[in-house]
């Protein structure tokens, strides 16, 4: 897994600038998907954290595999909708601002992926805009898509557990503030500085010296006269820790690394003070004796205002704007 980072940290050194940086990255992120050590590796240091058994629930396993000034990496193990639906949307339409994120899809049978036109804004009474869908193509394993920065995109849900791998940078140069930025007590209280500078109308010297994202319209929802901005991204709630377990179990299970429990019981041994040790026990038994576990989104997952809509409704915002037109 190490020499894997170094190789692209060395890409992003020597590239003269990002985009040539992720274009360089793909191969290697390739190679990745299709190593099955790699994936063994992240989920080890993933079962070491502290805090991993006690989690809460959040849609997506999150494995955090590197973090520094140039990028960051991350394994997504991604749960299908309770109903397995592939056409239902897994958050908002949303672009990452700056960043620029290639994604390259590790195993299971991945998801539709759709990417549209910057968003141009057509009436600012009703938050309303023109977007266009300009490419939707299935990202299955080992396929490898490039989302640009300010390029809003979609991601569907998947009919079933799927991994991907996801590499995110700043468009922009790499600088000291990058290397402020992660500074691990600063990266954890991002979202709270960010939202304190925006109550005391810090919008100037701080903010831009250690390159906080000041609060934007990133999102946007489909509606029966076209696409309507949110004015602030919208957080998934962490559901309860039993569906994180549920899910990280699936994860283990889908990637073939059974062998891993012993970490769990280790410390499980270590730990007395677990949340839900017996569903701890029973989902070991489970993973030990090849009985499908399925992953679990909590209901605050499938709730979410104006971030959960058909393709349908997508669809039905096109067709207003082509009458508009």
């Amino acid at each position: 897994m190490n020499g894997y980072v170094a190789h692209l940290v060395k890409v992003f050194k020597r590239a003269p600038d990002k985009h040539e940086a992720h274009r360089r990255s793909t191969p290697i992120l390739a190679d990745m998907t299709g190593d099955p050590r790699f994936v063994k590796e992240a989920l080890t240091a993933y079962l070491r954290r502290p805090d991993v058994l006690n989690a809460r629930n959040y849609p997506v396993v999150g494995i955090e595999v590197a973090l520094n000034e140039w990028f960051s990496l991350v394994v997504h193990g991604w749960v299908p909708r309770p109903d397995h639906s592939p056409k239902i949307s897994s958050k908002a339409i949303h672009h990452h601002g700056e960043l620029l994120l290639t994604s390259a899809t590790m195993s299971g049978p991945g998801y539709e992926h759709w990417l549209f036109t910057r968003p141009k804004q057509i009436d600012p009474q009703k938050d309303l805009y023109q977007i266009e869908v300009t490419h939707r193509e299935w990202h299955p394993a080992n396929h490898v898509a490039f989302v640009d920065a300010h390029i809003p995109h979609m991601p569907w849900y998947p009919p079933d557990t799927t991994l991907t791998l996801c590499l995110w940078s700043d468009q922009r140069p790499t600088t000291w503030k990058d290397r402020v930025k992660r500074v691990p007590l600063l990266k954890k209280n991002e979202y709270r500085l960010r939202a304190v500078a925006e109550k005391l109308g810090i919008t100037g010297l701080f903010v831009r010296a250690i390159g906080l994202k000041l609060l934007e319209a990133l999102d946007f929802y489909p509606a029966d006269d076209g696409f309507h901005a949110i004015p602030e991204r919208q957080e998934f709630d962490k559901g309860p820790n039993e569906d994180h377990l549920h899910s990280l179990f699936s994860v283990l299970q889908h990637t073939k690394n059974e062998g891993l429990a012993v970490l769990i019981e280790e410390r499980m041994a270590a730990e007395p003070a677990l949340e839900n040790r017996a569903t701890l026990v029973k989902l070991l038994d489970d993973l030990r004796a090849g009985r499908p576990i399925e992953g679990r989104l909590s209901a605050c997952h499938l709730e979410l205002p104006n971030a959960m809509f058909p393709q349908a409704a997508v669809e039905r915002a096109l067709a207003a704007q082509a009458r508009r037109s």
